[in-house]
């Protein structure tokens, strides 16, 4: 997806998968509004698809934690000074591919430009007093997909994660 800046209209723009040979070469797509009611629909639909694309239990797990923690921080810091504002495109476009030995999963959305691959790696607590809630979640993602590729591209970004098929 793409924001025409002289409309108020979101146009498709397909997603430049990771190299990988795809066996079916049309993508399973979703697109969703950034918001938190919308991660039950994209669970429920990753779900459907790995099951028509035969994914095993733990590429599908992979994938719908990624999903989850790239949606929710769109939607958390993506779009911090617009919450409603007239003209700004909230859609994501969620995209699943499958490959021979890799499923490339692919993330759009017009929020604030954010590469998640400039973020450092946490810290380990040295003490329970440390340690806090949240703030793991790139570091998950990092942990669960092969590969995974940011680009900014006419207002948008696309993050490309490459999970491998067990």
């Amino acid at each position: 997806m793409t924001f025409n800046r002289q409309s108020t209209r979101c146009r498709s723009r397909p997603a430049a998968p990771l190299p990988v040979r795809i066996v079916d070469p049309q993508p399973e797509t979703l697109i969703v509004r950034a918001e938190m009611v919308e991660l039950a629909r994209v669970s429920s639909w990753a779900s459907e698809v790995a099951e028509r694309l035969t994914l095993p239990r733990s590429t599908l797990f992979a994938i719908d934690l990624c999903f989850e923690e790239a949606l929710s921080n769109i939607i958390r810091y993506g779009f911090p000074d617009q919450p409603e504002t007239p003209g700004v495109c909230k859609d994501v476009r969620l995209a699943i591919a499958r490959g021979t030995i890799a499923v490339t999963v692919t993330i759009e959305d017009h929020g604030l430009a954010f590469d998640p691959r400039e973020v450092a790696a946490p810290a380990p607590p040295r003490t329970i007093g440390e340690a806090t809630i949240g703030g793991l979640g790139i570091h998950l993602m990092r942990q669960f997909a092969r590969d995974i590729a940011y680009q900014r591209l006419d207002g948008m970004n696309r993050l490309t994660l490459r999970f491998d098929i067990a």
